[in-house]
């Protein structure tokens, strides 16, 4: 996405700087004092999704936020490291390059996936997951997505093709209407203005058809680190039962139900969401 061509009004836009680290160019949000949170959005969306929670975390936190490779106005340098652990491993550069040290991570959807195989390798104080992609697709769907995501992918026409039916907001609607959120005009807007866009696009073709989450839950019982897996009742997109599922199997962690709420539950109740968090920060940083 063309970052001057949307500046004027992207959410948290006064807190926004690029940098140039290993294969791409990330854009950065960053604000506050306190303990370092990072924050990583899900596949196919961007900083904007963490807009009231980044404002209220950031009278508390030090927040920062990043466009994943490929998604709002993070720029790839390589169509090929679109995967959990090359976008872990990214992560782990821009952090050193920035001297990011996060104390929390906290991921929404498959955000939640990068920020435990990111606890492998830092010492952090807590992970939390947000409506957490933890699954693996089941039966025939286990082999044909990713591989009719990984065929659109490498199509160079489909992206393009895709960002135009983005420009329907009929069908755009429908598809946050899916995730079981209610989202206001100006929350669908941003979404709008992802989905029309091809680089965008192509970047979540790109982590769609190279994610592949099974090492990670393979080794559930050897992340150690606190975690809280938030869930909200009406996920359209990802069963709470998965949380709650991994929430067993993990050594540390625990699941918290929020009744209402869809897929996008932190853009929904943002205010609701940032005082979980910080409840479980605190309870963290006191051993309470």
């Amino acid at each position: 996405m063309d970052w001057e061509s949307h500046k004027a009004d992207w959410p948290n836009a006064d807190a926004s700087y690029f940098a140039p680290s290993g294969k791409h160019s990330w854009h950065i949000q960053k604000k506050g004092s306190g303990a370092t949170v990072l924050l990583l959005h899900g596949t196919g969306a961007s900083t904007h999704s963490w807009d009231g929670l980044f404002q209220r975390l950031s009278l508390t936190c030090k927040v920062i936020a990043i466009d994943l490779p490929g998604h709002g106005f993070t720029r790839l340098g390589t169509k090929q490291r679109s995967s959990l652990t090359h976008m872990a491993a990214d992560i782990m550069t821009l952090c050193q390059d920035q001297k990011i040290v996060p104390n929390f991570i906290i991921g929404h959807s498959a955000g939640a996936a990068i920020a435990l195989e990111l606890s492998k390798s830092l010492p952090l104080s807590g992970v939390i997951g947000l409506n957490a992609a933890l699954s693996k697709f089941g039966g025939i769907a286990s082999w044909a997505f990713p591989m009719i995501a990984k065929f659109i992918s490498l199509n160079p026409f489909v992206p393009s093709y895709l960002a135009g039916l983005g420009r329907n907001p009929t069908r755009v609607e429908k598809l946050m209407k899916e995730t079981g959120s209610r989202l206001n005009d100006v929350q669908l807007s941003r979404y709008k203005a992802l989905f029309r866009d091809r680089n965008h696009v192509e970047g979540a073709l790109l982590m769609m058809s190279q994610w592949n989450l099974e090492r990670l839950l393979l080794n559930l019982d050897n992340l150690d680190t606190p975690t809280l897996l938030m869930t909200g009742a009406r996920d359209g997109t990802v069963p709470p039962k998965v949380s709650r599922d991994i929430a067993v199997k993990l050594p540390a962690a625990q699941s918290l139900d929020l009744p209402d709420l869809g897929h996008l539950a932190h853009e929904e109740a943002p205010e609701l969401i940032c005082d979980e968090i910080i409840r479980f920060i605190k309870t963290q940083q006191t051993g309470a």
